[in-house]
């Protein structure tokens, strides 16, 4: 799936109630872990000593964690409980049955504890069969640039190598706001019956467009 080396390898089961521990989880989170994770493994450790890129600013390792689900959908809470508990940044390789997805997230490192993360968003590919899951994940001259670089190929918005990641996020924000205001005033349109009305929400989806438009193309 990634071909990485086995210095990399873990391959070590986390019984469930290491994270319960860990986490601190309410009754139902404890529920959605029961109810919806098989298992959880810790695949691969990508760090200075694993594969030979140096650590920046705060990326000192990546984890890739493989989490084996009861079911095809999942609460995202689950994911978010795991990074914010765990500082270093994570890979989820999601898999049910024969099928798989990848997830991680843009995080960073909490200022009041070192030991957790403070998690932005998610960005995840579409479900495929495990067997056409491929990944190439060692694109970067040190851990950070790999980690960013997992985000951006993962991101549903193209970004050039040089824009910065952060802006590029931002910008991907901006779209999935307008994208959700656009389909809500198609929606709006359709089941208005008064044609002034109608015309006002065509003219404003038209100016959403055409702002969404221009995000796009830049």
């Amino acid at each position: 799936m990634f071909g990485l080396p086995a210095s990399t390898l873990v391959n070590r089961k986390i019984p469930k109630n290491k994270f319960y521990e860990k986490l601190h989880v309410d009754h139902q989170l404890k529920e959605w872990f029961t109810g919806q994770v098989e298992s959880i493994v810790w695949k691969h450790k990508l760090s200075k000593e694993t594969i030979r890129l140096e650590p920046k600013d705060e990326v000192e390792e990546i984890q890739i964690f493989e989490v084996h689900l009861k079911q095809k959908s999942y609460k995202p809470e689950l994911l978010r409980s795991i990074d914010k508990a765990i500082p270093y940044p994570i890979l989820f390789v999601l898999i049910y049955n024969d099928q798989g997805k990848l997830a991680v997230a843009y995080k960073e490192r909490n200022q009041t504890d070192d030991n957790k993360a403070v998690v932005h968003s998610y960005h995840e590919s579409e479900w495929q069969p495990i067997s056409e899951l491929k990944f190439e994940l060692l694109q970067g001259l040190d851990l950070k640039s790999v980690y960013e670089n997992i985000i951006r190929k993962l991101m549903t918005v193209k970004t050039k190598p040089e824009e910065d990641l952060t802006a590029a996020l931002e910008r991907q924000q901006q779209i999935d706001r307008l994208t959700q205001e656009c389909g809500r005033l198609e929606s709006k349109i359709r089941s208005e019956r008064q044609f002034n009305r109608k015309v006002e929400l065509n003219m404003e989806l038209q100016r959403k467009r055409k702002e969404l438009n221009k995000l796009l193309e830049s």
